[in-house]
């Protein structure tokens, strides 16, 4: 029997990683399964390895309307039909779109995995876009961009986006803007199609009771299309502003939204290790810093979380809470002293320890379904990331106390970007407060 891999501190790692078996064909379309024999349910995915930083100005939003669009109908299926003949098997058939990649995904018992694949394939190979769809689904997206302007959070999160990664792709917003949304046309969403939905930009991804040959054997008939591997999407070099500063949104709101953000690093960079630590630590849960002096000890928000979103080259980290108006400025006080005080004096080794267990934990409870695995071996995939969910935690595990205590040195030493969206604030006070940072 294997030894079972245990960490530093003795405990045993969870055995996250199955079977998982990796094909490429010859055209460029990789496939990557994990066999799950527990389970009687099935997920795939189609993976396409575009998302919105990848566009142009003048393209801004194509991906994402793309995705709505392929939906719509194809020569073999209406609209109506795609969505009912995975629902009539009790199944689930979804999309979305991302910053660096666009998925489409259906979940439905093992014994219909032949019909995911027919109905997924037809979808992303076939499907017809003709100028009434474009039309019709311009207005639904509208809509969409209507409804994000109305959430305060989202204003809050886009702005401080915006401008951390300045005119980059990662600035701008994955659903795009109401001007770029009216001014794509039928021509632009085809062409963006045709260029980046060719087979050696595509990734299938499955998991659950996952028969891998059968699935090589029944994509291997895209082979009878050219052999074209894409080029990689090209997004420009990331001008990250390192400036800081307030940016504020007013709505007719009884509350306000607030996310405080710093740049900060790729999904491949070795500091992500004590960074997603020091995440857990300030802002990840009802134990961490933030939320037990914030909310349990002076009733000042109902919640408050510190995390960080990564890209294959870069990131930003990030504490958010929602708040009276009044409250704000305290609170940005009670963060700033927070991460102040671990930027200078650390962490314990109690802290750490639960940090740890705390990652161990989520980790495995966020892949216990075949869903869940699928899109990771699809997303890994897309952006050319090998490590295994028990590397991972096992560098995790490494990570020491001083670690953590540098990693927030060197990320709290950067000047914030505030942005607050909903009810009028005390601009002033909290001008005063970013000023001592």
């Amino acid at each position: 029997m294997p030894a079972v891999p245990r960490g530093r501190s003795g405990r045993r790692l969870p055995q996250l990683d199955g079977a998982v078996r990796r094909t490429v064909l010859p055209n460029g379309l990789q496939i990557v399964t994990e066999d799950i024999r527990s389970t009687s349910t099935y997920s795939l995915g189609v993976f396409v390895s575009v998302g919105s930083r990848h566009e142009t100005p003048s393209l801004h939003g194509a991906s994402h309307f793309l995705e709505h669009l392929l939906f719509k109908g194809t020569p073999n299926r209406t609209a109506e039909q795609i969505s009912a003949t995975i629902e009539s098997v009790g199944g689930e058939l979804n999309a979305y779109t991302a910053k660096e990649h666009t998925c489409f995904y259906a979940r439905v018992l093992h014994s219909d995995a032949e019909l995911a694949l027919d109905v997924l394939s037809d979808m992303i190979t076939h499907s017809s876009i003709t100028p009434e769809d474009v039309d019709a689904e311009r207005a639904v997206i509208l809509d969409e961009i209507s409804m994000h302007a109305d959430e305060p959070t989202e204003l809050a999160a886009e702005a401080v986006a915006a401008e951390i990664f300045g005119k980059s792709g990662l600035g701008r917003p994955i659903i795009g803007s109401a001007a770029a949304v009216v001014a794509l046309t039928r021509r632009q969403i085809a062409q963006h199609w045709r260029r980046h939905y060719q087979p050696g930009c595509l990734v299938v991804a499955a998991a659950g009771k996952v028969n891998h040959d059968r699935l090589v054997e029944r994509l291997s008939a895209l082979d009878a299309q050219p052999s074209t591997r894409a080029a990689a999407p090209r997004h420009g070099a990331n001008t990250i502003s390192r400036r800081g500063g307030l940016l504020m949104h007013k709505l007719p709101l009884e509350q306000c939204s607030a996310v405080l953000a710093f740049p900060s690093l790729g999904i491949f960079d070795a500091q992500r290790f004590p960074l997603g630590l020091l995440s857990l630590i300030i802002g990840g849960g009802m134990a961490s810093r933030l939320f037990v002096e914030v909310r349990e000890r002076r009733g000042l928000t109902y919640g408050i979380d510190a995390g960080e979103t990564a890209y294959s080259d870069a990131g930003l980290w990030s504490v958010e809470w929602q708040c009276a108006p009044g409250r704000l400025a305290q609170i940005l006080e009670l963060v700033r002293a927070t991460l102040s005080d671990v930027a200078a004096h650390g962490i314990t080794e109690d802290e750490l320890a639960r940090a740890k267990g705390q990652m161990r934990g989520q980790t495995a409870l966020s892949y216990e379904g075949p869903g869940s695995r699928m899109s990771r071996l699809g997303v890994n995939t897309v952006l050319g990331d090998e490590r295994t969910l028990g590397e991972l935690l096992r560098r995790f595990d490494q990570v020491s106390a001083e670690e953590v205590r540098a990693e927030a040195e060197v990320l709290f030493a950067q000047p914030p970007t505030l942005a607050i969206a909903g009810a009028r604030v005390p601009a002033r006070r909290i001008e005063s407060v970013l000023s001592r940072w």
